[in-house]
């Protein structure tokens, strides 16, 4: 095998056994990933990490649940010392403790929320890697070559910068949001609009799709709602296959974004109809999502829409000015599953 790729290997901690057994089987592309992300020795315990990091065993296997990862065999070393790192700092943040009241149980609670949210983004990388060795293969690279390729050309540290630096920005803003004017009396409601956008017909698409086109309508689905939200000073809070939740904090903003998704997947080829619903009100924040009665209503409305549809709370029709471009039409007394008769608005053009 190569020199270069070699030395590449052992820098960042690989074993001679373990790069063997990479060109053997080859998987030595993947090798070369993984130590490119995850550098150093694989070497401790959990026991063992766990005594390193100045902690019990029992926290740090609660630690390695809460970030997404089940319980590892006693005897096999699989951390590094950068795992020790991590750990004690984990710890000594809850000793030394955050602002007010940070205990061990909101902490894991905060590393569930985050380890979700970068398991996605993790997949996303995944798919682009996944695209690019895909290409390779089809250049016809042998696996020594294009772990040579990776070696040389994958910076994870600059992307580790970008990914610190996108994490600031949207935590600088979501502070300004949180905080700012926030009534306290009552910690973690806010008030603003929430909406439900569904793709009508998802699950007998799903079965009628290959693979390929159901993903491809996924992520025009996804892209169009992306950029519909930002558009407004909205944002996303979640997307669940065919759906997907977004906040703004003015209900005119849910509505043009409720408005303009239905409108463009009339328009384009590749999508169905759409239906949506949006609620305004008090909001509870928690751990990255929002909970409440006027959450549920606006999914409600939504499945009560029909495809093209845009249901809306009295709320959201109240706060719609003038001239705004947005207009709510009375749709009638309609009786909502656990909810019980409200008054439905449909919104459209004006």
């Amino acid at each position: 095998m190569k020199r270069s790729v070699y030395r590449f290997l052992r820098r960042r901690g690989a074993t001679s056994t373990e790069i063997e057994n990479a060109v053997a089987h080859d998987y030595l592309s993947l090798l070369v990933l993984d130590r490119a992300i995850m550098p150093g020795t694989r070497q401790y315990t959990t026991e063992q990490l766990a005594e390193r990091a100045d902690t019990d065993l029992a926290t740090a296997r609660l630690l390695w649940r809460a970030i997404g990862f089940p319980d590892l065999a006693e005897s096999v070393p699989v951390f590094t010392s950068a795992d020790v790192d991590a750990l004690r700092t984990f710890v000594e943040r809850i000793k030394s403790g955050s602002v007010f009241d940070w205990t061990l149980e909101r902490a894991l609670a905060q590393a569930r929320v985050l380890s979700s949210s970068l398991a996605r983004v993790a997949d996303s990388e995944t798919d682009e890697l996944s695209h690019s060795i895909q290409l390779a293969r089809e250049a016809e690279l042998d696996d020594e070559d294009l772990a040579l390729a990776l070696a040389e050309r994958l910076d994870f540290e600059a992307i580790a910068r970008l990914l610190d630096h996108a994490h600031r920005l949207q935590l600088r803003a979501a502070i300004w949001r949180r905080l700012a004017g926030t009534d306290p009396s009552t910690p973690g409601t806010i008030t603003g609009a929430v909406g439900f956008v569904d793709i009508v017909g998802y699950t007998a698409l799903s079965q009628d799709l290959d693979d390929d086109e159901l993903g491809a309508l996924v992520a025009r689905f996804a892209g169009l709602a992306h950029d519909a939200v930002v558009n407004q000073g909205g944002r996303i809070v979640k997307t669940i296959g065919d759906e997907v939740m977004f906040v703004t904090d003015t209900a005119a903003a849910a509505a043009a974004i409720a408005v303009a998704l239905t409108e463009r997947s009339e328009n384009d080829e590749l999508l169905p109809a759409v239906r949506a619903g949006v609620g305004y009100g008090p909001l509870l924040a928690r751990e990255g999502d929002y909970f409440g009665p006027v959450v549920n209503l606006a999914s409600r409305l939504t499945d009560l829409a029909r495809p093209g549809q845009v249901f809306a709370s009295p709320e959201v029709a109240e706060s719609l000015r003038p001239g705004a471009g947005i207009v709510a039409r009375r749709h009638g007394l309609r009786r909502l599953r656990d909810i019980g008769r409200v008054e439905v608005f449909r919104l459209g053009r004006g």
